[in-house]
């Protein structure tokens, strides 16, 4: 009878310690989820205020440079970016003009060049009238990425580099490009961002709407 108990209580024992184990595992998981679910909070509110940042202080009628500079402002430090730059394309005048580049901790005289020589991710997303992530360094070099002086001289290359058009129809007004040294840098959601900032932007580029007459 004492072998019989004496089993019995093994058996609830391992019992008890089996139905701990499985409340550990189901409070890691609740943890973890917890834990996601405040990360995915912090950015919502991140992206938030990047976009109300934006909303605030652009404006429409006001020269391209001042306002890329806005958007340099609000969007380069929460985004951890590397570099930033916003980019007119003149097609009548076959010419890509950097109105401002930020790399390397500050501003460049970035040299303007042809549109027609179709040389580098710029004109990708120009050409293709959409944005254009690239995701590594590899990707990135075989997609036709040119390096800056800056980058050729110091090696300090961004692997992620995100370009949105300005404007819609088959000849977008330039673009926005947006990097960083990390790889895979931008998710989804990040890019959607992004799209958001430039698509602001391009509506604070085409000035304040004309009143209509009766």
């Amino acid at each position: 009878m004492q072998l019989f108990g004496g089993r019995k209580q093994d058996e609830a024992l391992a019992k008890r310690e089996e139905q701990v184990r499985k409340l550990e595992t189901e409070c890691r998981t609740l943890q973890t989820s917890l834990e996601d679910t405040r990360e995915l909070v912090r950015h919502l509110d991140q992206d938030r205020e990047l976009l109300l940042g934006a909303l605030e202080h652009l404006r429409p009628g006001m020269d391209v440079q001042p306002q890329a500079q806005v958007l340099l402002d609000v969007c380069f430090k929460p985004l951890g970016l590397a570099c930033f730059y916003v980019a007119l394309a003149d097609w009548d005048q076959d010419l890509l003009r950097f109105v401002l580049y930020h790399e390397g901790g500050r501003f460049r005289n970035h040299p303007s060049r042809r549109l027609s020589d179709r040389s580098g991710l710029s004109e990708r997303v120009l050409a293709g009238r959409r944005p254009v992530y690239i995701r590594t360094l590899e990707e990135g070099r075989a997609a036709g990425s040119l390096l800056t002086a800056a980058e050729q001289a110091t090696g300090l290359i961004p692997h992620s580099w995100y370009g949105v058009p300005l404007g819609r129809g088959s000849r977008p007004s330039g673009l926005v490009s947006f990097q960083s040294f990390q790889t895979d840098a931008f998710s989804e959601g990040r890019r959607r961002v992004m799209d958001a900032l430039t698509g602001l932007l391009s509506i604070c580029m085409d000035g304040p709407p004309t009143p209509q007459g009766r």
